[in-house]
């Protein structure tokens, strides 16, 4: 933890961003169990205070307003905490109509492809796409994919906390998040 305020304050705000894209994530992964729902409150501060939203009283996006731009897209690529041995790569629509796409993770600090291929999910619909190996140690998984037209990014933190601010910020800057 840095001793500058500076600092302090970056820290605190890429805690807050991975935290609450990977709740986002859980639940939405979790579609149609009786453990998903996620109700937001408190996005936008209404007065000048240190909290958890992620807009600022002066209408200043704090950094979780981007995780979660990406973590609640209509159809998102995600993955999950391992489950059976392996990372469950998913793709979540919460759209009326089917999605497909191509789907490819990189290991941001090896720049090894994980996985390359394809995808499908019903409308209104979760599917896995595939289970990943769990890597060692700790790291970022860079999950690029294209659908409707559009090439999107979202990533994966793995590893035991806590992890290295300097390190975490060079996988980051790495992989263009």
């Amino acid at each position: 933890v840095a001793h500058d305020l500076e600092t302090f304050v970056v820290q605190s705000q890429l805690v807050q961003a991975e935290a609450m894209k990977t709740f986002c994530e859980m639940f939405r992964s979790r579609k149609f169990t009786r453990f998903n729902g996620l109700i937001w409150w408190n996005v936008r501060d209404g007065w000048p205070i240190a909290s958890g939203a992620i807009v600022d009283y002066y209408n200043s996006k704090k950094l979780a307003y981007s995780y979660l731009w990406n973590a609640q897209r209509t159809v998102c690529v995600l993955i999950n905490d391992p489950e059976d041995g392996v990372l469950p790569l998913k793709a979540v629509n919460d759209s009326r109509e089917p999605a497909e796409g191509k789907v490819k993770v990189t290991d941001v600090g090896s720049g090894k492809v994980v996985f390359k291929g394809k995808f499908t999910v019903g409308a209104n619909g979760l599917s896995l796409v595939s289970g990943l190996p769990i890597p060692e140690g700790q790291g970022v998984l860079l999950i690029e994919y294209e659908t409707g037209g559009q090439k999107l990014r979202n990533h994966y933190l793995y590893g035991e906390a806590p992890f290295d601010f300097t390190k975490y910020r060079d996988w980051m800057t790495k992989a263009g998040i």
